[in-house]
């Protein structure tokens, strides 16, 4: 594998304040992406970074989903055009290998199940395997993985069945007397965690249909999800995009 080769593609969905950025940088070992608990931002829109993985290059797409400080709202023709970018810039780089789907703990809001639907469903097409990412869990009395055994039934009376679960903090905290931080070993039991499940979840050959099937296809579906009004023609659904 040369230096810049890149294996997969890997969406990191969630809304504002899910630790997605925080992610990111766990994966990269540095900062790279700024984190905010702010809700600026729409719908689909996306950075991209390309990180290794144990030796092993994935390019991620840090992306935005519907955000419950919006009510879930979504402007219609900015979500179109946020979308068609996202498709192009996936079909482009050879699909998609695999969705990370964030949220902080400890209940799951109307727009994580929303979100859950816009990208595993409607746009994966249940596709490509998904895993759940559970953030804000260095409190936990007992181990961190124990929430999700605690939580699974609540996930999966929503609809959400992830293939795997990575239950971490995304912060080491305060710095102590002794010049550590005060979460340093969870953060790293989680960063282990984390890198390890991407490979062990990844797919080999990434899920790339028709771009162009694929897009319409999708905007489809949210008129009905979303209730949108129904666009007749892929004409003016172009024009939007563009």
């Amino acid at each position: 594998m040369t230096q810049t080769e890149v294996l997969g593609n890997v969406i990191v969905i969630g809304e504002a304040g899910a630790g997605k950025s925080s992610i990111i940088n766990m994966i990269a070992g540095t900062r790279l992406a700024e984190t905010s608990n702010g809700a600026d931002g729409c719908t689909f829109q996306h950075h991209s970074y390309i990180l290794p993985v144990h030796g092993r290059n994935f390019k991620f797409f840090d992306t935005m989903g519907l955000d419950e400080a919006k009510g879930g709202a979504m402007e219609r023709s900015v979500a179109i055009s946020k979308l068609y970018k996202l498709i192009t810039g996936l079909d482009r780089d050879g699909g998609i290998s695999l969705l990370m789907f964030c949220m902080r703990e400890p209940r799951i809001k109307h727009t994580t199940q929303r979100n859950w639907k816009v990208f595993h469903e409607i746009i994966c097409k249940k596709q490509v395997p998904i895993i759940l990412v559970v953030t804000g869990l260095e409190n936990e009395e007992n181990s961190m993985d124990a929430w999700w055994w605690d939580n699974r039934g609540k996930f999966e009376h929503q609809g959400i069945h992830p293939d795997d679960t990575a239950c971490i903090t995304a912060i080491r905290g305060r710095t102590l007397k002794d010049g550590c931080r005060a979460f340093d070993d969870q953060y790293e039991e989680s960063q282990a965690k984390i890198l390890n499940m991407i490979l062990k979840r990844v797919l080999l050959h990434a899920w790339q249909p028709n771009k162009i099937n694929w897009f319409y296809r999708a905007i489809r579906s949210f008129f009905s999800f979303f209730r949108w009004t129904k666009i007749q023609e892929p004409k003016e659904i172009q024009e939007i995009a563009d």
